[in-house]
């Protein structure tokens, strides 16, 4: 029997090759689900790596070591550090720094101090700009910014000494004696995202100006302690698929090393758990893809084996009548197909890369099982039927089952829609294809009614070529089955297009919410003033920058307003200001008569924002004393400073009020604390100051801002009217000046203020998390003024990054392969066609040429018939993908999706369903009626 079906294969070569081809294609489409994944897989990891913060990738241990009693400082962190981090794939930088001040300054406020800084092979990964990079002793380098903050340039001579702070005094004292050192170049870092700089390396601002330089020169200072460091980043492919698991270990074991002489920090478990959601989520997804298509598969082998062993089926009739035995002739039925099938899958499962893939082997085993059972099925079906019925070539029907497949497939849809509106998970993924299971079905079950009618329609107009396909059509029950796999295919594709246009649109659409302008930059600036004269000199105008800082609720910003609409402008920032207190000088003094003192304890400080945007700075006066006396504070004012407050620490409790008189002040236009009054009397101010526990005691404010802040919100402000912005624990009394429904990156939950009112409002002058918003025609030259003015531009995000971010989240990414299996559908169903499993009708063709059919119309018929089932397989496909959509589509793409792209999407596979039967079924057509 073996010999027998090794003929076989050899007499008719050409449909063992469309069975070899149909199989390898259903283990394509099955395998394409594991190798999707393990590339999604890649691409998660890579873009959650691109993405992730300094922090988020980088392991920092770092401890505090104090000197020893000879004044060097032990080498014991050293030695321990590096092996408390050994991350695989990580790299070590040790660093070591401290403050220090000027020699000759040995009483220094926190403005005056720099760092020391020494960086494990700082000179491999910097650009000198000036002068040369570290060599001997007593050689720094300075970053740019230091060097023009400090006005240092190659070849001045520095000295510096050790820093400690006082806590009695609130100042740093001198810790050692001075050491010089030489500015020796100028240098920035050769690539600001090398992974070498850690958190913050040795050419930032943060903590001061920092003066790099070697061991050597580091260990000529004299100081108290060190902040000592190891940062380990992940040399390239260390946070990659492969080592996950070992990164994720190694994890949870530092966890276990508390070490209380040192400190570990990373989020690198924040990272490995955002790429397991990832990977989850595509998980979640790509099976229920993949099992329409492979199912379709199966359904489209059985129509090529049915149609392979119907041809054969008068021999099979014959081998019957000859006495077979009953397991001799499901052999010679089936090998014709079994062998192909395998060979076919070997084929398939080698060329997607199956097997360097995880998983593939057993989406490939379901596939080739699902296959061969298929292929099973439909041979001993064929050849299992009375011999009669084999040697005179009838059909066994099948509307019967065909109607019941599509009653249960109907029944199964509802249960999963009325599952999907309660839960995503289980049957209800499931959903949308049932429902254009069910569809198919139905509309299998109508075909041959259907073409019946069009048939004999045609007839009585006379048109004799659309008769016969339809009839044609009617009579065979390959064809109902054919148009359920095209009506499978060409709803999946179209429903898949709606899916990932409408995820697309939603992704677009938060895009732009939560970036909240077309281009926004994160900066770095020394304060707010300096933040708003950089994006002012940059924009005069306001049209395509604004400054932005975020406070707890809402955001601070400029007017005019780059994406909010300029009706904003006028109610956030109203005019009629007074100008700003403004002292000048290297000192402030102030002239008091304190006429009533209760406590001998009471102080006083001001506070001073400097105009050339440096941070605010607090000075001293010290007590208050009863009587009429100059209090003079040294101020770095000799470019002006505005006079912010003049604040006196007064009793926490109750008492009587401290009265004093101003003389002469700078403005006599001041808002004293609650329940104390200032009151302009000629050129000075009387000032009675009550004690008591608020944060506001003691404590005079220009009158130079609003007395109310505007706010722009999205729902009502406390019942207090009270709003925190940047000073914590000093609310700011506020009023709506208009509500809106939604306001860019803070949704449908926030609210505005304008940043220079806020800023006049409050003492703190940090900018933390601040941002410059451009519009989407700003000129480069708009970023190139504002890093000119002495802001840093840390990071540039845009809409379209910030898509492609969304993009590669695992929802967006498993969702996409609907679209893979979408296209994989219609090959299949391109590969029905080209199977010939719309069999000819030779016989009956050649038979009407006879009698005077002409030659043009029975060509045409079987190409007729092959592109009626085409259109009428795409018009049954647009409904049913409408009743997939709102049946199942998924919670986060509810709503209808645009048309287009749908729609564009099955026109396409129409047109090549069609060309591929056009052709298919007239070179059939010209070959039989030769024969």
């Amino acid at each position: 029997m073996t010999a027998l079906v090794l003929g076989m294969l050899r007499s008719r070569p050409g449909r063992a090759l469309t069975v070899a081809l149909l199989t390898a294609l259903a283990t394509v489409a099955a395998v394409a689900a594991p190798v999707y994944v393990e590339r999604t897989d890649r691409r998660i990891v890579d873009a959650a790596v691109a993405q992730a913060s300094v922090r988020e990738r980088n392991i920092l241990v770092s401890g505090t070591v104090e000197s020893g009693n000879d004044g060097t400082m032990p080498n014991t962190f050293e030695r321990l550090g590096s092996g408390w981090l050994d991350a695989p794939g990580y790299a070590l930088v040790f660093s070591s720094q401290f403050a220090a001040q000027p020699a000759e300054v040995p009483v220094a406020d926190p403005e005056q101090l720099s760092r020391v800084v020494y960086r494990e092979g700082l000179c491999d990964h910097v650009v000198v700009i000036a002068g040369r990079c570290l060599m001997g002793t007593g050689d720094a380098v300075l970053g740019v910014r230091a060097a023009d903050r400090l006005r240092l340039r190659p070849g001045d001579a520095v000295a510096l000494t050790g820093s400690m702070f006082d806590s009695t005094q609130n100042r740093y004292l001198a810790a050692g004696p001075a050491t010089p050192v030489t500015v020796v170049g100028i240098v920035r870092a050769a690539d600001g995202t090398d992974p070498y700089w850690g958190s913050g390396g040795a050419l930032t601002d943060a903590g001061g100006p920092a003066f790099a330089v070697d061991r050597r020169t580091l260990a000529t200072f004299v100081r108290p302690a060190d902040l000592q460091t190891f940062d380990a980043y992940p040399t390239p492919g260390a946070i990659s698929v492969a080592h996950l698991g070992e990164l994720r270990e190694w994890v949870e074991a530092s966890q276990r090393r508390a070490n209380s002489g040192a400190r570990l920090t990373t989020d690198l478990g924040g990272l490995l758990d955002r790429i397991d959601e990832r990977r989850a989520e595509v998980r979640r997804t790509v099976p229920f893809a993949v099992a329409p298509v492979l199912v379709l598969a199966w359904a489209v082998i059985i129509l090529a084996v049915a149609a392979a062993t119907r041809a054969r089926r008068f021999e099979h009739g014959v081998i019957a009548l000859r006495g077979v035995s009953r397991p001799g002739r499901w052999w010679l039925a089936t090998g014709e197909t079994l062998v192909p099938m395998l060979l076919g899958a070997l084929a398939g499962f080698t060329a997607i890369g199956g097997w360097s893939t995880p998983g593939a082997p057993l989406y490939a085993a379901v596939a080739v099982l699902g296959a061969l059972l298929a292929g099973l099925a439909a041979g001993i079906r064929t050849v299992s039927g009375p011999v009669t019925a084999l040697l005179r070539r009838v059909d066994v029907r099948s509307g019967r089952w065909g109607a019941r497949l599509a009653a249960f497939a109907a029944v199964a849809a509802a249960a999963a829609t009325v599952q999907v509106r309660g839960s995503s998970g289980g049957v209800a993924a499931l959903a949308p294809a049932l429902v254009l299971l069910a569809a198919a079905l139905l509309a299998a079950v109508a075909a041959p009614a259907l073409a019946v009618r069009l048939g004999r329609a045609a007839l009585r107009r006379g048109r004799l070529t659309g008769a016969l396909a339809g009839l044609w059509l009617a009579r065979r029950p390959s064809s109902a089955r054919l148009l359920a796999v095209l009506v499978v295919a060409l709803s999946s594709l179209a429903f898949a297009a709606a899916a990932t246009t409408t995820a697309e649109r939603r992704r677009a659409e938060q895009a732009e919410r939560e970036l909240g302008a077309a281009t926004v930059l994160s900066v770095g600036a020394p304060s707010r003033r300096a933040l708003l004269d950089a994006v002012r000199a940059a924009d005069p105008d306001g049209r395509y920058a604004m400054a932005v800082v975020p406070f707890p609720g809402g955001l601070a910003v400029t007017s005019p307003f780059v994406g909010f609409g300029p009706g904003y402008a006028a109610r956030l920032h109203p005019a009629g200001l007074r100008e700003r207190t403004v002292v000048r000088g290297t000192s402030l003094s102030l002239d008091l008569d304190v006429t009533h003192l209760d406590r001998t304890d009471d102080a006083f400080s001001a506070v001073l924002a400097p105009l050339d945007g440096r941070p605010n700075a607090t000075i001293e006066f010290g007590a208050v004393l009863p009587g009429r006396h100059t209090y003079t504070a040294p101020a770095a004012c000799s470019g002006g400073c505005v006079l912010l407050q003049v604040a006196f620490r007064l009793a926490p409790y109750a008492g009587p009020a401290l009265e004093l008189t101003w003389h002469d002040p700078p403005s006599t236009a001041w808002r004293p604390p609650p329940g104390g009054t200032a009151t302009a009397q000629g050129g000075d101010l009387l000032l009675k100051l009550p004690p008591g526990p608020g944060a506001a005691t003691g404590v005079l404010r220009p009158d130079d801002g609003p007395a109310t802040l505007p706010v722009v919100s999205t729902g009502p402000l406390p019942p207090d009217g009270g709003l925190t912005v940047f000073d914590r624990q000093r609310p700011l009394t506020a009023e709506v000046a208009a509500t809106v429904p939604r306001l860019p990156r803070l949704g449908t939950s926030g609210l505005l203020v304008d940043l220079e009112y806020a800023d006049r409002l409050s003492v703190d002058s940090t900018a933390a998390g601040a941002e410059v918003w451009l519009a989407a025609d700003a000129p480069p030259s708009v970023t190139d003024a504002i890093a000119a003015a002495g802001v840093t531009v840390d990071e540039r995000r845009t809409i379209a990054g910030a898509r492609a971010a969304l993009a590669g989240e695992g929802a967006a990414l498993g969702l996409r392969f609907y679209l893979v299996a979408g296209v994989l559908a219609v090959v299949l169903a391109a590969a029905a066609l080209l199977s010939g499993t719309v069999e000819g009708s030779s016989g009956d063709l050649r038979a009407l040429r006879a009698q005077g059919l002409s030659g043009r119309r029975a060509r045409a018929v079987e190409p007729l018939a092959g592109v009626l089932l085409v259109v009428f397989a795409g018009l049954v496909a647009v409904p049913a993908t409408a009743a997939a959509w709102a049946a199942g589509a998924p919670p986060q793409l509810r709503g209808w999706p645009p048309l287009g792209p749908p729609a564009s999407a099955l026109a396409a596979a129409l047109v090549v369903l069609a060309v591929v039967v056009v052709l298919t079924t007239t070179g059939q057509a010209r070959r039989r009626m030769k024969a």
